[in-house]
């Protein structure tokens, strides 16, 4: 009987070691992939090559897609209601900034933030603030669901951003692995701005070659699924091997770094579409939206 107890005793104490060590889930929205940490080549934007360093990069979240349109409403909605006037005003879509890039706009600007047709389309006209503060709050919702974590919600660092469109494909210059545009059906990789040879011509002061302003090769662009001429859906194209959707083209991305946005948009030509491409960043845009990314680190290993 004595042997009897001490082998319970001994089982007892051997589950609850198993039990105290179990791994604890992380519960994450559907669209939040997880980027592996890693070591990559990096030089800053402007540097010459031969000013390369190498990178360490800790593991984080992504979501697999821009933020859409229905996504930053039910955000706004749900946390405006608490915000002063001039605080909603600096959060707010500005979809007059539309008239910046088109000739004939007026149908996006009424409808393409509110429309339901355009839920899941990125959104776009919105400030590094607004962007912010989105981030912000879906981290609190984060949270709530995840007692065991210690959850942090933002815009990705530039470096971050580039090692997630790598997709661990070591100094990719597309997401999507190779160096070209288009596939071996001759289709675009990613929506950007498409241009026919009868829309390049020779400066004949400068003697460089330039692209006539606003045009547009409507055979590749009638030739898409999604007949993209401005953004397209977020889950359009082709995702890269971390399964993350248009990290080129479609909407350029905000990154911390305040002053650029990274990855290129529909309203770039092919050779702004790359990777390690960036554009300036101030204002609201229609070219210019956002992905969040989450890090998680579980409190008792903290």
């Amino acid at each position: 009987m004595k042997r009897l107890l001490l082998t319970c005793s001994a089982t007892i104490l051997l589950l609850s070691a198993f039990t105290t060590n179990k791994k604890v889930k992380i519960k994450l929205p559907e669209e939040f992939n997880y980027i592996p940490a890693g070591t990559f080549i990096d030089f800053e934007p402007g540097e010459n090559y031969d000013e390369k360093k190498s990178v360490s990069m800790h593991s984080f979240y992504m979501s697999k897609y821009e933020v859409t349109n229905f996504q930053y409403r039910q955000f706004f909605t749900e946390a405006s209601s608490a915000m002063s006037e001039e605080e909603k005003e600096k959060i707010a879509c500005d979809s007059a900034g539309w008239r910046t890039t088109m000739t004939y706009c007026e149908p996006v600007v009424e409808y393409y933030y509110r429309h339901p047709a355009y839920n899941n389309y990125p959104m776009v006209n919105v400030s590094y603030e607004g962007a912010t503060k989105y981030c912000e709050w879906l981290q609190q919702k984060i949270q709530k669901d995840n007692p065991d974590f210690s959850i942090e919600v933002k815009i990705p660092t530039r470096q971050q951003w580039i090692w997630a469109a790598m997709g661990g494909r070591a100094q990719a210059m597309f997401p999507w692995g190779n160096y070209y545009l288009r596939n071996k059906k001759g289709e675009p990789m990613c929506n950007f701005k498409k241009v026919g040879d009868g829309a390049i011509y020779r400066n004949r002061t400068t003697g460089k070659p330039e692209v006539a302003e606003g045009a547009i090769d409507f055979s590749i662009a009638a030739s898409l699924s999604d007949k993209a001429f401005y953004t397209a859906n977020v889950k359009s194209f082709y995702p890269n091997d971390y399964g993350l959707y248009n990290m080129c083209g479609n909407a350029a991305e905000m990154v911390a770094e305040k002053n650029i946005c990274v990855g290129g948009s529909w309203n770039d030509y092919g050779g702004d579409i790359k990777i390690r491409s960036y554009m300036p960043f101030e204002t609201s845009a229609p070219t210019v939206g956002f992905r969040p990314i989450i890090i998680a680190t579980e409190k008792n290993k903290q």
